[in-house]
């Protein structure tokens, strides 16, 4: 059972300058958390989901977007072990 679903998506600037997947993560009893998505978690996240497009990611499970967190995440340990 889902406890914490995507409310809200928008646009966000990083670090950088290059744009980011902003959620907003609301939990059952009303909290709020907002986690940052680079492209490559947006990217894994928009399939899992079968987005076509932001509003499709809304009542979204927190599941998929861990999943997402740790897709990019585990791309960047690939890339070390490379080097």
């Amino acid at each position: 059972m889902t406890f914490a679903v995507i409310s809200k998506v928008r646009l966000g600037a990083a670090h950088d300058g290059a744009a980011e997947m902003v959620l907003t993560i609301t939990y059952e009893n009303g909290g709020e958390s907002f986690v940052a998505l680079d492209d490559h978690a947006a990217e894994h996240l928009m399939m899992a989901c079968a987005a076509r497009d932001a509003d499709d990611l809304v009542g979204q499970g927190w599941e998929k977007v861990r999943d997402a967190l740790e897709a990019s995440s585990n791309r960047f340990a690939a890339e070390n072990q490379n080097n």
